[in-house]
């Protein structure tokens, strides 16, 4: 950096031009934009700004040219840091200075990719959708497994129809205790009455 702090006010502007380049290597492209302002080396500032991804930079380098009035050199903006510029931003500054011509090509560029989104986001939505009426229509179509704990409490599953038959002699329903008193069909307790 000590030989960019070196050539920045050197007489040469290929020196000067080494000087702001080395700024932008070294990730300080808010200084190298500066040096590049002043000796009008607008490709270069849009460049740096372009690499250095940062929508504050595009937006404050998009105002100077705005204020400078040159209309090529905003659709040249436009184009090189299309990424980095907001469409509220293009819009304020293309009506501010009657740049509406210039600003189109960028707009029509921000529209479509704004529309492949949409279709991308759309396509994604119903896929969801239809894979949630498969898997529910899956499950309105799966047997009923019939639950026999619930039909018949006490009874293990998967065992069978000999399961349900009662044991010789006694009643369905009843539990075993009350088989045993089934003589004189009282409950176990009832003599206690």
């Amino acid at each position: 950096m000590q030989l960019a702090q070196e050539l920045e006010n050197h007489e040469l502007l290929e020196c000067r031009r080494i000087a702001a380049l080395l700024y932008r290597k070294g990730k300080k492209f808010k200084k190298s934009i500066e040096i590049s302002k002043k000796d009008e080396l607008y490709k270069d500032c849009m460049e740096t700004v372009a690499e250095s991804k940062d929508s504050v930079l595009a937006e404050d380098l998009l105002r100077h040219i705005m204020n400078m009035q040159d209309k090529e050199l905003f659709a040249a903006m436009l184009y090189t840091c299309y990424e980095l510029v907001k469409p509220d931003v293009a819009l304020e500054m293309a009506w501010r200075c009657n740049l509406q011509e210039y600003v189109m090509p960028y707009f029509i560029q921000f529209v479509k990719d704004l529309s492949v989104r949409v279709d991308t986001v759309q396509k994604s939505t119903d896929d969801i959708k239809k894979k949630e009426e498969e898997k529910a229509e899956e499950e309105m179509n799966k047997p009923l497994d019939m639950d026999m704990n619930f039909m018949f409490p006490g009874m293990q599953p998967n065992m069978g129809p000999a399961a349900i038959m009662p044991a010789p002699g006694a009643m369905p329903g009843m539990n075993p205790g009350m088989q045993s008193n089934m003589g004189g069909m009282m409950p176990p307790n009832a003599g206690g009455w």
